[in-house]
């Protein structure tokens, strides 16, 4: 795909739509992925840019697979809306807010967890419970293929049994309840509300791929740019899905500060 900065007319033109939104993933875009998510912090650079564009947008959203209230606490801009959990929930107006349907899927995650807990005992391995979803992590495991292999090999009849979806992320398994929600659907529904005429999203993984496929869905009232940030760990769905690509969460920063001159008129303090 086309590198950003190549084509960054695009973008100006984009921006001349109103009302418009931004949205962006939080690991891995905003913030660098860590050893562990309790580890990862967001870009300060960032953060502040994103501060700039929430009072001048007409919706700046984080979208996360964390749960809603840990992405909000972890961007900490009170003017932006937050999706959590891939879409199952989210954090607008001072509280969080469930899709519905979901019901009891959060005590069969944690069965499915617990039981998991003792059939796979590696090195490196964090079983992660989020409440709405779950994901398994093995990036610190020393053999990275033995683990994933162990984990889908344990997981499959599992998930069937407690009626969970199995997905991939990066260096993680996810467990969702099987209703029809995503980034993308979550995306849309604030696109709807705000009326939006266009969008920039930004995604490195490929639960962000949801958005940019419905980015490119003819006929739609709005017009979306979706833009894939890529690194060593980029599965080539993002790159393929994406309009224009930036490296790393260091583009991120530099184009979040072009953003805020392009919308504001002057660069973020």
């Amino acid at each position: 795909m086309p590198y950003l900065f190549d084509h960054f007319d695009s973008v100006r033109e984009l921006l001349s739509l109103a009302p418009f939104g931004l949205f962006t993933d939080i690991d891995g875009t905003i913030s660098v992925i860590a050893p562990s998510s309790a580890e990862a912090r967001v870009s300060p650079v960032c953060r502040e840019s994103l501060s700039v564009l929430a009072k001048h947008l007409a919706v700046v959203v984080g979208v996360s697979g964390r749960p809603a209230a840990e992405a909000r606490k972890m961007v900490g801009i009170d003017e932006m809306v937050y999706i959590g959990n891939h879409g199952y929930e989210r954090w607008v107006g001072g509280g969080v807010e469930l899709v519905p349907g979901v019901g009891d899927y959060p005590a069969r995650i944690k069965a499915v967890l617990d039981e998991l807990r003792k059939l796979i005992s590696i090195e490196g391995m964090i079983f992660e419970n989020k409440g709405l979803t779950a994901s398994i992590h093995y990036r610190r495991c020393r053999d990275r293929e033995a683990a994933l292999k162990a984990i889908m090999s344990a997981v499959g009849g599992l998930a069937r049994a407690g009626d969970l979806r199995v997905s991939m992320g990066k260096m993680a398994v996810e467990l969702r309840p099987p209703l029809e929600v995503s980034k993308g659907t979550a995306v849309f529904s604030l696109i709807r509300e705000h009326r939006l005429s266009g969008a920039i999203y930004l995604g490195d993984d490929l639960t962000d791929v949801d958005v940019f496929v419905a980015f490119h869905q003819r006929g739609l009232p709005f017009k979306g740019l979706a833009i894939g940030v890529v690194g060593e760990e980029t599965v080539p769905q993002v790159t393929r899905q994406a309009d224009f690509t930036v490296n790393g969460v260091g583009d991120v920063e530099q184009f979040l500060k072009r953003l805020v001159v392009e919308v504001v008129g002057r660069p973020a303090s």
